[in-house]
């Protein structure tokens, strides 16, 4: 019984990424901030092929599994290296272009900036001690 959810889940995925690739008004303001304005279409589109290719790998599974009984280790080898060269084009073109693999924003920690931000103050004290 569990297919039918799947293969809808994956139809649904498929068709939003199609959508998405031709629209990129579909995807709203989601990453807009973190990509840089001229790329966001670029972008909307590379996460439409993402989100078309994962689906067509679910829908896959699900079909399949209601056809055939297939075991725990093709579901893992399909998801894993299905997803994989699906997420692969979007990863290597925010490298190329935002200078980062990953394709959402990164949040730091409140310490971690505080600790910074003091530590540059400190940097720019010994600096101005040095030329004094």
């Amino acid at each position: 019984m569990f297919f039918g959810f799947q293969l809808t889940l994956g139809l649904m995925m498929a068709f939003y990424g199609f959508s998405v690739m031709k629209n990129p008004r579909v995807w709203g303001d989601q990453g807009r901030r973190a990509v840089k304005a001229e790329n966001f279409e670029e972008y909307c589109r590379q996460n439409g092929q993402f989100f078309l290719k994962a689906g067509c790998v679910v829908a896959v599974i699900g079909a399949l599994d209601a056809l055939v009984t297939l075991d725990a280790l093709l579901y893992a080898l399909l998801y894993i290296f299905g997803l994989a060269f699906a997420f692969y084009p979007l990863t290597r073109w925010c490298k190329q272009n935002e200078g980062f693999s990953w394709p959402w924003p990164h949040v730091q920690s409140e310490k971690k900036r505080i600790k910074e931000l003091r530590r540059e103050q400190e940097e720019q004290q010994n600096e101005e001690k040095g030329e004094k």
